[in-house]
């Protein structure tokens, strides 16, 4: 396959050859208000897809252009975009003057959006993170980072085993991408593994709140999360460009360097990166340390884009490694640490066409090969060995305007997983799994009424390997289910300012392999846990209502939902115990029993319904003065018997209020999580608790080269909490007061 793909570029770059320098196009930006120069504007030249930063004087310049009309697009944080059309030769230099902006109206949406309509026009709940809002939530893992999002908490075990839970869905039905694709870890297996992305990565993260199903498949039943990289860089730097970071905690004594690059040529760009990560056990609020929670990680990518006029092609290897603790009281005599290992390979090509009944082509495709070993802390003996090999493909295309469409995308999806777990403690057996999809997706619009609606048919197939599991025999098994999901959006604009949204979608979630076929003792989760074959494939029906509200002065998006599952499958706590270790005093054997060792949980599908609200709300107190709300409430119940479902977080609210200027940055965080007494049998209720939050930052230049120092104080107060979505609740804290520095060179 590669090597047809290396003819391909080949042949691409003499078919359409190199444009023709004829002209230099010059200008300078300037702030709106007070006519002084800004530096560092990034500025796109769309057409070319070539991209430059203003000097120490606001100017910028872009040499050698052909004859024509061009589109400039100026962004810099805390500023309004501006797009400007410009002509080619420049009668004279140009000024662009840009707008002060403490409320962020530019965002682009792109996950769940193909089709990249304005905010206000889309039917889900949508969040995205990106420039300053990156800058000052970037944490350590992808969960940290999201965690008091609307509608987004942490689901953890320890720092380095975090997972994003949305609307209380989690585990194998929220679907984490990477640039559009499936990440290929086991991070949605179970509570002790983690994702394989550093959270000092991302570009842009995007959240689609709510059944996704529709363009990524069954694991979306609850929403997506998109973690946006330059791996594969989609424009041209004029000159190497890049950063680099370092930045110390003291809560876990932890480091992080990272070294990002990034350099064009004629039509080619290319980036490199490399990053490593280091943190000891972490402390909470008494000052002691939780016992095997540190972790290690680095990794790096590399990356090559090809720009044609027709579009782009591009390819990235990445690499990442990962060995971290699974905390433990530290009175104990068993402990087990991760060693984690993925590599991956990206490709993605877009296809401009023109004169067609379809305008653009679009194919991507991955193949993940992850690898990591279960160990004892104490004997360095691995205990288990899990490996997934996955290779996944999208095809989709768009096609132009006909009848009552405005917009239409169809698509075809695949996906390939090896499965393989070997070791004593194994509790699953191998799987061989393929799905394959179809889809459409379109959207008409009527005056103040945007339409949006889809169909998609996908077929998943598992290959159950005979396994010995716990000293019983388990025969081969083959597994086909075959689902149809669809979805239906609409989007009425009340004003200029204010929409209406409502989405209501029919998603599906076939069950994986630990749920269908699991028998062992999961450690991690201080649990034996039993698979069921029979188990019928999840169907929800979600229904979304929402307001939206934007201007200049504040913006605000509130949303209630309402989610009915049929099938929901739950891990349950039966009232049965299983001891491995004999106990002669007690006369307890080896086995199953009614009161010591492992409890047993097994997967049952039940009948469930989730329900509740988010909001947030971002408003302009004075110039360059805002203040942000974030209210969200869940409850999940059995619908027939009206038991509360598990790992379901509380109420939460905080207020973020920040000062913005050019130069620095500074603000607080307060955040308050109510009780969860609203609880599963077995389960533990815990108190709420207050936190405060402090950050600030300042950027100077010198010369073309931009400095950040940032300073971020969390849990201030240093208080002592409970995270009800915190798998170690039972014998250790969060942690405490956190103090963190990090200085970033740009070039």
């Amino acid at each position: 396959m590669f090597k047809y793909l290396l003819v391909f570029i080949i042949y691409s770059i003499f078919s359409f050859g190199f444009p023709q320098p004829t002209s230099i196009v010059q200008g300078v930006i300037l702030d709106s208000h007070n006519k002084e120069p800004l530096i560092g504007v990034n500025v796109f030249l769309k057409e070319l897809k070539i991209v430059t930063e203003t000097n120490e004087d606001g100017v910028f310049q872009f040499p050698n252009l052909a004859e024509g009309s061009y589109t400039l697009v100026s962004s810099l944080t805390g500023h309004k975009e501006n797009i400007t059309k410009i002509l080619v030769p420049q009668k004279e230099k140009l000024i662009i003057e840009m707008h002060e902006q403490v409320i962020n109206l530019n965002e682009t949406v792109v996950t769940g959006n193909p089709f990249s309509l304005d905010l206000k026009e889309l039917s889900q709940a949508t969040i995205s993170l990106s420039q300053l809002d990156l800058q000052i939530k970037r944490d350590a893992t992808l969960a940290q980072s999201l965690d008091f999002q609307p509608g987004v908490s942490m689901r953890s075990n320890g720092t380095a085993a975090s997972r994003p839970v949305i609307r209380g869905f989690s585990n194998n039905m929220i679907l984490i991408l990477e640039d559009g694709l499936r990440m290929g870890d086991l991070s949605s297996a179970s509570d002790d593994h983690g994702i394989s992305d550093d959270g000092s990565e991302p570009e842009k993260i995007e959240i689609i709140r709510g059944p996704a199903s529709l363009l990524y498949g069954s694991n979306a039943i609850g929403g997506v999360v998109n973690v946006i990289t330059d791996a594969i860089p989609a424009t041209i730097p004029q000159q190497l460009t890049g950063h680099f970071l370092t930045e110390g905690s003291s809560v876990n004594n932890q480091y992080l360097t990272n070294l990002h690059l990034n350099y064009g040529i004629n039509l080619f760009s290319f980036h490199g990166n490399y990053y490593k990560r280091n943190a000891g056990d972490y402390k909470i609020p008494t000052g002691e340390k939780t016992f095997n929670s540190f972790f290690e990680i680095f990794g790096g990518q590399t990356g090559v884009s090809f720009h044609p006029n027709w579009g782009i092609i591009g390819i990235s290897f990445s690499s990442f490694h990962n060995k971290y603790g699974l905390p433990a009281p530290r009175i104990s005599t068993s402990a087990t640490f991760i060693d984690m290992n993925k590599t991956q390979l990206k490709y993605i090509t877009d296809i401009k066409i023109d004169n067609s009944f379809l305008s653009e082509l679009n194919f991507k495709g991955s193949y993940q090969n992850y690898h990591h070993n279960e160990i004892d802390k104490f004997s360095g003996v691995i205990g288990t060995s899990f490996n997934l090999e996955s290779a996944n493909f999208d095809i989709s295309s768009k096609h132009v305007p006909m009848l009552y469409f405005t917009n239409g995308i169809i698509g075809l999806s695949a996906s390939y997983q090896k499965y393989k777990v070997l070791g004593s403690e194994a509790i699953t057996p191998n799987t061989k799994s393929l799905t394959a999809a179809s889809y459409i997706f379109e959207q008409m619009k009527f005056n103040k009424l945007n339409l949006s609606f889809g169909v998609r048919t996908e077929i998943n197939t598992l290959d159950i390997s005979q396994a010995v599991l716990t000293d019983s025999i388990f025969t081969s098994q083959k597994k086909n289910f075959a689902t149809l999901s669809g979805s239906l959006g609409m989007v009425y604009s009340i004003s200029e300012e204010q929409s209406i949204f409502f989405n209501v979608a029919k998603a599906f979630r076939s069950p994986s392999t630990d749920e269908l076929a699991s028998y062992g003792i999961h450690k991690a989760a201080n649990s034996f846990d039993i698979g069921n074959r029979n188990l019928l494939v999840e169907n929800n029906t979600g229904v979304d209502l929402g307001l939206r509200s934007f201007n200049e002065e504040y913006s605000a998006e509130i949303t209630g939902y309402i989610n009915s599952i049929n099938n929901y499958i739950s891990r349950t706590p039966i009232a049965v115990f299983y001891n491995n270790e004999t106990n002669d005093a007690a006369k307890i054997p080896i086995g199953f029993n009614d009161s010591t060792g492992f409890r047993v949980k097994k997967y049952l599908n039940k009948e469930a319904i989730f329900f509740g609200f988010e909001s947030k709300i971002n408003f302009k107190l004075k110039d360059n003065l805002a203040t942000t709300i974030i209210t969200d409430y869940v409850r999940a119940k059995n619908s027939k018997t009206k038991e509360n479902l598990p790992q379901i977080p509380p109420f939460r609210f905080s207020v973020e209020t920040r000062y913005t200027v050019d130069q620095f940055w500074l603000g607080f965080n307060a955040k308050a999580a109510a009780s969860q007494k609203n609880i599963s049998i077995n389960e533990t209720p815990t108190a709420g608790y207050f936190l405060v939050d402090f950050y600030g930052g300042m950027k100077f230049f010198s010369g073309r080269f931009a400095h950040i120092i940032s300073l971020k104080i969390e849990n201030a107060l240093n208080r002592e909490y409970k995270d009800h979505l915190s798998a170690i609740k039972e014998f250790t804290s969060m942690p405490g007061r956190n103090i963190s520095l990090s200085y970033k060179f740009l070039f």
